[in-house]
């Protein structure tokens, strides 16, 4: 077998070009990832976005991949980018007022501004964990949620989170929250996979979950009056009520059935194998003052719902894979774009109403959407990926 010559002279002039070439390729990145000559931020790759929210009409946060953020103070017409510090995806945020907010990212971060997100300090990270979503209903009370069940509550701004559990869920696999509602600072309601609802009325010292004969996953939840509204995946969409004196009744009846059920499988087990039947200890729940009745509402539509949010009047709106639509008590009504607007080939991972009725959402490759929910209409505000959109405030690179 002949051996191989190897040129080193060709080597080291290949290499050399290599390295130069990367340097060229990496400068030309940086600068295309900085402040143009007009001052205007471009980026060549456009991030999913999934987080929106906005504080009043005129200030508007939305984020996504690798800890991007932009910022708009005049209702959209101009947008910043900030780079929040860490780089995963974040999922939600929750503003309390102009300056303080809160954030979670897909790798367990919680993190927390205090100038209008400007700047950002992580005040938890939950390694391994990945975190769906952050509500607050002061600037002191909150709730974060993940996979695995996990829960984190703070009562004093985020200085110090404790962790909470569920009671009563009887699945074999702890359900991954998506999704979580702080009424106020004693109150809230979370959804999840395998059709999970659960409520605190007592700042999370007990999270009760309720009866829910439907088992699909619950992605986003809102506020709906006394109660509230969600939705999930395969257009599922459901009402949550305060349950009457007869609706808790006739849970607890369903509940005992299945217990009966369970006892009699288990004890026709036992003497098939002729062993002694030993009593399952059944775990007691507390009371509580009131409980939710789970409707779901047929929506008529297939595509996952992703992101739900208050509309004014009792009404929301949710988006999806394809989809922005108006919920009013059990009607469902499609909002609509231009002609020109790609419907059929865009998801919308996130959605918020301002005070006045402004819609904003945003999703796939960099797309912030505005609308108007009395006229049912929607387009495309921006792409935070075209050149001269966005003015740069910090990047992952450096100020």
């Amino acid at each position: 077998m002949k051996g191989i010559k190897i040129n080193q002279g060709r080597v080291m002039r290949s290499l050399c070009f290599m390295l130069v070439a990367l340097s060229i390729s990496t400068t030309s990145l940086a600068n295309a990832n900085g402040t143009s000559s007009d001052g205007k931020f471009h980026r060549f790759w456009p991030d999913n976005l999934y987080a929106v929210e906005f504080v009043n009409d005129k200030l508007g946060f939305v984020a996504g991949y690798s800890g991007s953020l932009f910022k708009t103070e005049d209702a959209g017409e101009t947008w910043s980018a900030i780079y929040m510090g860490v780089s995963e995806l974040v999922r939600q945020m929750s503003f309390v007022d102009e300056k303080n907010g809160w954030a979670v990212g897909h790798r367990g971060s919680i993190l927390h501004t205090a100038d209008g997100g400007l700047s950002w300090d992580v005040q938890l990270t939950d390694e391994g964990v990945y975190l769906r979503d952050i509500s607050f209903a002061d600037v002191n009370n909150g709730w974060a949620v993940g996979h695995g069940a996990t829960i984190w509550h703070t009562q004093n701004g985020g200085k110090n989170w404790e962790k909470q559990t569920m009671l009563g869920f009887e699945g074999r696999d702890l359900p991954r929250l998506h999704s979580i509602v702080a009424k106020d600072a004693n109150t809230a309601i979370l959804v999840g996979e395998f059709g999970v609802v659960a409520h605190t009325e007592n700042s999370g010292k007990h999270w009760l979950v309720s009866y829910n004969k439907g088992k699909g996953t619950l992605l986003s939840i809102t506020n709906r009056g006394s109660g509230a509204i969600a939705v999930g995946l395969d257009g599922g969409v459901y009402q949550l009520d305060v349950a009457t004196d007869e609706q808790r009744e006739e849970v607890k009846q369903i509940r005992a059935e299945k217990l009966a059920k369970i006892e009699a499988k288990a004890r026709k087990k036992a003497k098939r194998k002729k062993r002694e039947y030993i009593p399952k200890v059944v775990e007691v729940l507390p009371e509580s003052d009131i409980d939710y009745a789970i409707t779901k509402i047929d929506s008529g539509i297939k595509e996952h719902l992703y992101d739900i949010t208050e509309a004014g009047n009792g009404d929301a709106i949710a988006v999806g894979v394809s989809t922005v639509i108006k919920i009013s008590g059990a009607s469902i009504t499609d909002l609509t774009p231009p002609s020109s607007f790609p419907l059929p080939y865009v998801w919308i991972g996130g959605v918020d109403v301002t005070p006045s009725g402004t819609l904003w959402a945003a999703g796939i490759r960099g797309m912030i959407l505005k609308g108007n929910v009395a006229e049912m209409k929607y387009d495309k505000q921006v792409n935070i990926a075209e050149p001269g959109k966005v003015k740069l405030i910090s990047n992952r690179w450096g100020e």
